[in-house]
């Protein structure tokens, strides 16, 4: 396994065509196995394998119900799986605290914005920033000792702010931004624990066509530094669009996964969107769920 810090430069569509569902990846990030959710009766995640290949675009689709945001949800640390165990790089994951997820590199975003609505732009920019010795109480009286690290703080803040658009708002309190704007504060302040990882819940969910290319432009850029994308969408312009790789959910589990033409095409991923996925347990049609 690569080291934490290493970047894959390019993905080949012809060594992603190779890898078959569930099976190993040429260079994975993020390895899954063996993961279980329920609430309930419901099998909200029953995932025996994933990999998200390293340096690539991959989108989560399927659904509603299928299980996308409970994965996004058990992967960074917000929920816990009844079994299961995920590694990043090698790292385990499972049972680490959401800002342990995101100190050891993978971090994400909400399909609601969660915004810091009273604090200022900066502010909430500067919340993102990981391991500040100011935050502890001991050295907070200390300003000497953490004077610089703010002042780095604040500069890459303004700089992901003013690279997302929104710099002119940094004074602002959060809570004045309209929708679509909050949508890349949070993109951007995601940014400020520089994330080998980033997953996306619905990017471009309620965001007007103009803001969807832009969010689209940043996902790009990002994944131009060498950072992995992993995000949930519905559109399937959008996914046809940026991604590399798509992985598809129904009731929980991986129905399929390869290239998006490829997927696209599937006849299991077409029924599936019309509401007759498979059922795994007893084999007949199933109707559509309702979001999980």
């Amino acid at each position: 396994m690569s080291d934490v810090t290493t970047v894959r430069p390019e993905v080949t569509r012809a060594a992603l065509e190779a890898a078959p569902p569930g099976r190993l990846k040429d260079d994975p990030i993020l390895i899954t196995f063996g993961m279980l959710k329920t609430f309930g009766g419901i099998r909200a995640v029953d995932i025996d394998h994933l990999e998200i290949e390293r340096g690539t675009i991959t989108a989560i689709i399927g659904p509603n119900g299928a299980g996308k945001t409970t994965l996004f949800n058990l992967l960074t640390g917000f929920d816990r799986p009844d079994r299961g165990a995920w590694r990043l790089d090698g790292r385990r994951l499972d049972g680490r605290a959401p800002h342990r997820v995101a100190r050891l590199g993978m971090v994400r975003t909400f399909q609601l914005t969660k915004s810091l609505s009273r604090l200022t732009v900066l502010e909430n920019m500067a919340v993102g920033a990981q391991t500040q010795r100011g935050e502890r109480l001991e050295r907070a009286l200390l300003r000497w000792l953490w004077r610089g690290e703010e002042a780095r703080v604040e500069a890459r803040a303004r700089e992901l702010l003013d690279r997302f658009g929104i710099a002119h708002m940094a004074d602002e309190q959060a809570g004045t931004l309209s929708g679509g704007q909050r949508k890349l504060l949070e993109m951007a302040r995601a940014l400020m624990a520089e994330p080998h990882l980033v997953m996306l819940d619905e990017p471009t969910a309620g965001v007007n066509p103009a803001l969807t290319e832009s969010l689209l432009e940043h996902m790009r850029a990002l994944n131009a530094r060498g950072v992995t994308v992993v995000f949930v969408e519905h559109n399937m312009d959008v996914v046809m669009d940026i991604s590399d790789w798509v992985v598809v959910m129904a009731q929980g589990r991986i129905l399929t996964e390869g290239p998006p033409e490829q997927v696209v095409a599937n006849e299991e991923v077409i029924d599936a969107y019309l509401g007759r996925a498979r059922d795994p347990a007893g084999g007949g049609e199933a109707g559509e769920a309702n979001d999980v």
